[in-house]
């Protein structure tokens, strides 16, 4: 059994579409949390809707990614978690997929699946954790193939089931047991890298992370924050540069801050519509 939670900032429409998809898996679902951290009240009438049976939980104060998520969770008491982003939409039979790698794998604390764009083209969606290359790859002029690549920490989307460092959070099915025991999402990190913390946390507890390409998920890429783009850049550098002071050796930890501090520098000093936030994103690498 299952128990779904979508957290939303607005978006009453992918939202409503995002939740009639996961109650699509039937019998498995246990219960449907909404967690609103807009206060919208649209997101209310799409958790009136009769068909979903879901529950509104409203969180104003927006408290972040992975602290909505920690208290949707905390709502229910099923032995597996769904922690999904509003904008994905389910493929039929993917649930059950990821359920049953659950079940082959006891060991694993989540599993997640191949996610699509609109399209149909796959994204990225599984990972090795960061190196130094992934903490710059976004700052060079690196041609796509490179960008998309295992050298820049991307694992290929197809092949057989397997372990991978972390999933990409939009869609992420977890064993409850493992959730607890590492103590959920870390409510330090606000906006981005708030999986590759968990993922990592699971590792380290000596848990497995299990990526399954053959359950299929839809995902509108950065719905929610594309708008905001320039004014998220800083805490995307916030978040990465706080996941490298705790997961990695401080000489690791280091030469990827300051590799990111250098390179933010340069491009705060090139012409462009973004050069403040670089700069701004510059200055939050300090703020931990």
């Amino acid at each position: 059994m299952i128990d779904a939670v979508i957290v939303a900032h607005g978006q009453a429409d992918v939202t409503s579409r995002a939740a009639r998809s996961i109650r699509s898996a039937g019998g498995l679902m246990q219960s449907l949390t909404i967690v609103d951290t807009a206060d919208d009240p649209a997101l209310a009438a799409v958790a009136n809707e009769a068909t979903l049976d879901a529950r509104l939980l409203s969180r104003p104060d927006n408290p972040g990614y992975g602290a909505a998520a920690n208290a949707g969770v905390a709502l229910g008491q099923a032995p597996l978690v769904l922690v999904a982003n509003a904008d994905v939409w389910v493929h039929p039979g993917a649930l059950d997929e990821l359920a049953r790698a659950l079940e082959e794998a006891p060991d694993a604390a989540c599993v997640g699946p191949l996610l699509l764009n609109t399209d149909g083209s796959p994204q990225d969606s599984a990972f090795a954790f960061p190196g130094l290359g992934q903490a710059v790859s976004d700052l060079l002029p690196l041609p796509a193939r490179v960008r998309g690549s295992r050298l820049n920490g991307r694992l290929w989307s197809d092949g057989p089931t397997r372990d991978v460092g972390y999933l990409l959070g939009a869609f992420m099915l977890i064993r409850r047991r493992a959730y607890e025991l590492v103590g959920g999402f870390s409510s330090a990190y606000w906006m981005y890298a708030e999986e590759v913390d968990l993922c990592r946390r699971f590792r380290d507890d000596g848990w497995r992370v299990r990526y399954v390409p053959t359950a299929h998920v839809t995902h509108i890429r950065a719905a929610t924050t594309s708008a905001r783009d320039t004014e998220m850049l800083p805490q995307l550098y916030r978040s990465r540069a706080r996941w490298y002071r705790r997961h990695c050796a401080r000489p690791t930890a280091s030469a990827a801050i300051g590799l990111m501090w250098l390179l933010l520098g340069v491009r705060a000093r090139l012409p462009g519509p973004r050069r403040e936030a670089y700069a701004a994103a510059q200055a939050a690498l300090s703020l931990d």
